[in-house]
């Protein structure tokens, strides 16, 4: 393990099961392409009625998605912007006040990340920011709150990246002595990433990943990321050659094609997800730490919804299992837990069920 100063006290069982199920909040305090963070937009996209939902339906944490550039002064990294600060406070008590544990997750958009990777200097301001701010969150209870250190870090050099995150996560742990880090891999977080790491001589930090495999499945129809994927969609779950051979005959992008045919070769069910997801477990077991996943879901636009909920139901299940916790994307955004109906949320049941809530 590489050394990191001053490692803390390992967390105790009755803290890792505050992330044993939870739901990530998108689009409210990250990823607000529409409204830019208008303060209305950060008062009103999720209410109090929707905390209270996610509690009721037994959640036991919320991952909190955080753009820094709301709170972040690059010419003065460790004063907090006083006026987004407060809406941050004010969205963190208002999930601690209905008994929710918080992962506070920073989630900048990709050019930051670019930006920091190409730019020491960016890394130590970011650093100096980080152990403000965690400093500042370090007032709550660390039984209840989680700072996990970057949102899918792009970055495609394993060791960079590894440089890095130790850097920052030095710097957390120097602003927030005992509350419980998450790191991650580089890339997307990928189990594939996970496993390249040298975890940390710190006994308080959990692992992430973020599974949505195989994306064929998970992201079918989605417009970003692979191009071939916006030229899928209805794919069925489990996979076989023969569930697949109707769709493919009727997919007319070649790559998008041959990304179908594959999946039905892999034949993707509860078996595949947990040989895949084992080379985590194996992983953790070697370095005795443990491991969350942070992100899952499938795309709603144009996947069936049984074939969506069974998938769902098969890896969070096998999550379960192997005792990783998990947060699942998301709650109203494209892959949501809810569906939108007159302007109001309603739980979509068939979701809310294959991930062993109660929604009744």
């Amino acid at each position: 393990m590489t050394t990191l100063s001053n490692p803390q006290t390992a967390m105790s069982d009755a803290r890792f099961a505050k992330l044993a199920r939870g739901i990530n909040l998108s689009h409210w305090f990250a990823q607000d392409y529409s409204n830019q963070y208008s303060l209305e937009h950060l008062r009103n996209y999720n209410s109090e009625d929707d905390i209270a939902l996610l509690a009721k339906i037994g959640c036991s944490h919320l991952r909190f998605t955080l753009n820094p550039i709301l709170l972040l002064d690059e010419s003065n990294p460790s004063v907090l912007n006083p006026i987004y600060l407060a809406e941050v406070d004010r969205a963190i008590d208002l999930m601690l006040a209905h008994n929710l544990a918080v992962i506070v997750d920073l989630h900048p958009e990709d050019d930051f990340k670019q930006r920091l990777f190409n730019s020491p200097s960016l890394v130590k301001i970011f650093a100096s920011f980080w152990q403000a701010l965690a400093a500042h969150l370090a007032q709550r209870d660390p039984e209840m709150l989680f700072l996990e250190v970057l949102n899918e870090p792009v970055v495609t050099d394993a060791q960079q990246w590894a440089f890095v995150q130790a850097e920052l996560l030095a710097a957390m742990r120097a602003g927030a002595p005992n509350h419980t880090l998450i790191a991650t891999g580089h890339k997307w977080s990928s189990i594939a990433e996970l496993i390249e790491l040298e975890p940390l001589a710190d006994p308080n930090i959990i692992y992430n990943f973020h599974c949505y495999d195989p994306h064929t499945f998970s992201h079918q129809a989605a417009t970003w990321g692979s191009p071939y994927w916006q030229h899928l969609e209805y794919l069925p779950y489990p996979s076989s050659p023969e569930a697949l051979a109707p769709i493919v005959a009727n997919i007319h992008d070649e790559v998008a094609r041959e990304a179908a045919l594959s999946y039905g070769e892999e034949r993707w069910n509860c078996a595949a997800l947990r040989e895949w997801i084992g080379q985590a477990v194996a992983w953790a077991e070697k370095h005795q730490v443990r491991l969350t996943c942070n992100e899952f879901g499938v795309y709603r636009f144009k996947s069936k919804p049984e074939d969506r909920a069974a998938w769902l139901h098969d890896l969070r299940s096998v999550l379960e299992e192997f005792n990783i916790g998990w947060t699942m994307w998301d709650y109203a955004g494209g892959f949501s837990i809810v569906n939108h109906a007159n302007g109001q949320r309603e739980i979509d049941a068939l979701t809310v069920e294959a991930l062993g809530f109660n929604h009744e």
